[in-house]
């Protein structure tokens, strides 16, 4: 090789990175430009998308055809699926049919990318959108418009730099180099190549354009398209290491059907390539690439259809260790993202009702009573919860609230900036009736104690008005009739006030000389205290009712929408 062909290779491989390089980012704002696009409506179908195998993956694949962003989807539905709003079985279907869908990326390139003159679209392209994209609000519908233009207009700039490089190399290289190995060299250059990019869309570019340069034949050509199938489950294999067990359900579920589906190409469909090419009379070779790539996705996808329902459940049968852990660490809200309001604040409620049910029973407690099935008892003897229990509900309260601050920066349409609103205040209620009695719980225990016949009763007194009262708050938790929970929890507000009353009346009426002034200040600050943790429960509970109270409209707006849509 001459030291000109040495200066043109050096060359055409610099200009291919640099096409590389601005194709990714092409990718990466197309793809932001999308997700900010993405409407309330989509992730609603998204969420609550029926059963069906079919209609699953059909979901899926539509969805990253059209979106154009199967990471976004997966997103989505690793946000759901963790928030508890989509069962693992439709998550997966979800995945595979967007497995199909991101075949789609291959035809668009190959129908415009190698037929038209890319600068020609893409200059004007890059121009108008990236004057939009400085002018408009940032967030904004306009801004998010003129972001994914300015990443369409980069994705052709870069497919058209990488296409004049390559043309290039024939020129300056020995292409009997790359030529005539075995399919799996081209198989296993596939896999690293796409591991290393971490696209394979990037993958399938290159592909194309050295396949349109004759660097390759189609038959080498199809196994590197195998080979980033492949490739691309490394990215959902370390995303999910670290991850919680329904990550790595899913990342399972994910390279499992790819491991399958590709090596039953490999071995079976690639070598029947020249009949298949000949059943559906594709001469042209970009086309009967991409062709063949779609192919062998959707057929793996229909097989896999009729056995999703067993698959669904072999998968969900493996980390389970991972999920039986502490009540605090199975909210792991982390985990969920926030990008995903819909998920987050679902999660929050989810995390709501745990502390909720937490702090129930450590009121509760002081009065020796305990919750028992949705039962209220006495106990035996007053045992005080432990200082370490009420530590614990501090500190899941400080998680709900980290979170609930890292979703409060996210774009929340008014309806869900409302509602965590109302999440962080039941908390905050919650806390505070556990935190004012564990202040007064020396003088609980001292009445408790007392030998005194007036302060044992007085003690029973507190008891019985918190064991009916608080009965009648477990079975508003339980009840789904909205207007019933607010009429009992008026009047359970109503009986709390009265009940401070009526025991500040009595400590006057029966109070003698003999009582000292610290024990009759005492008494009245203990039960201001007992009405002030009660209002706050009263308080979380209907702000908690009123949470799930939208959700079950948000619910039935869903269940209605997906009756019409399949009607």
């Amino acid at each position: 090789m001459t030291e000109s062909m040495q200066i043109t290779l050096l060359n055409s491989s610099f200009d291919l990175l640099i096409g590389l390089g601005i194709f990714l980012l092409g990718m990466h704002l197309l793809e932001g430009g999308i997700r900010q696009l993405s409407s309330k409506r989509l992730k609603q179908w998204l969420a609550f998308s029926t059963a069906s195998p079919v209609r699953s993956a059909g979901f899926g694949t539509l969805i990253t055809a059209i979106l154009q962003s199967s990471s976004m989807v997966s997103l989505l539905v690793l946000a759901f699926t963790s928030a508890g709003i989509m069962p693992l079985y439709n998550a997966i279907g979800i995945l595979l049919g967007a497995n199909v869908g991101t075949t789609a990326t291959g035809w668009v390139v190959t129908a415009i990318g190698f037929k038209l003159n890319l600068e020609s679209l893409a200059l004007p392209l890059l121009g108008l959108s990236a004057f939009g994209y400085v002018i408009s609000k940032p967030q904004s519908r306009s801004n998010a418009l003129s972001a994914l233009f300015l990443g369409l207009g980069l994705l052709l700039f870069g497919l058209s730099q990488m296409k004049d490089a390559v043309a290039l190399l024939p020129q300056s290289f020995d292409l009997s180099l790359l030529q005539d190995h075995q399919p799996f060299v081209y198989l296993l250059f596939g896999i690293c190549l796409t591991a290393l990019i971490q696209s394979s869309s990037a993958t399938m570019l290159l592909t194309l354009t050295a396949l349109h340069a004759n660097i390759v034949d189609l038959p080498a050509a199809a196994a590197i398209v195998i080979g980033a199938d492949l490739g691309t489950t490394s990215t959902t294999v370390l995303g999910s290491l670290a991850g919680s067990a329904v990550k790595k359900q899913l990342a399972m579920a994910h390279c499992m059907f790819n491991l399958i589906v590709d090596l039953a190409a490999f071995f079976i469909l690639l070598p029947l390539l020249p009949q298949l090419l000949a059943v559906f009379s594709l001469s042209d070779p970009l086309f009967s690439l991409v062709a063949f790539h779609s192919l062998f996705n959707v057929l793996g996808l229909a097989v896999f259809i009729p056995l999703m329902r067993p698959y669904s459940a072999w998968i969900g049968s493996f980390f389970n260790a991972d999920t039986q852990q502490p009540p605090f660490d199975q909210l792991a809200l982390k985990r969920i993202p926030v990008e995903v309001p819909e998920a987050a604040l679902a999660g929050l409620l989810a995390a709501t009702e745990t502390l909720c049910r937490q702090a129930m029973q450590l009121i509760l407690e002081h009065f020796g009573l305990t919750l028992n099935n949705q039962r209220i008892e006495q106990q035996d003897v007053l045992v005080k919860p432990s200082q370490s229990r009420y530590q614990q509900l501090k500190t899941l309260e400080y998680q709900i609230l980290q979170y609930a601050l890292e979703v409060q920066q996210q774009a929340l349409s008014h309806n869900q900036a409302k509602q965590l609103e109302k999440i962080q205040q039941a908390n905050r209620a919650l806390v505070y009736a556990c935190k004012t009695l564990n202040d007064i719980d020396r003088d609980l225990s001292q009445l408790y104690d007392s030998h005194s016949p007036n302060d044992q009763q007085r003690f029973r007194k507190h008891q019985t008005f918190i064991e009916d009262l608080y009965s009648d708050l477990v079975k508003s938790l339980s009840s789904t009739d909205h207007q019933q929970i607010q009429r009992t929890l008026e009047q359970l507000v109503a009986k709390n006030t009265q009940y401070q009353q009526e025991c500040d009346r009595e400590v006057y009426t029966t109070a003698s000389p003999s009582d000292s002034e610290i024990w009759l200040s005492t008494q009245l600050n203990l039960q201001r205290e007992i009405h002030h943790a009660t209002s706050n429960a009263i308080l979380a509970i209907e702000l908690l009712k009123q949470l799930q109270h939208i959700q079950q409209q948000l619910l039935h707006s869903n269940a209605t929408q997906k009756t019409l849509i399949s009607g």
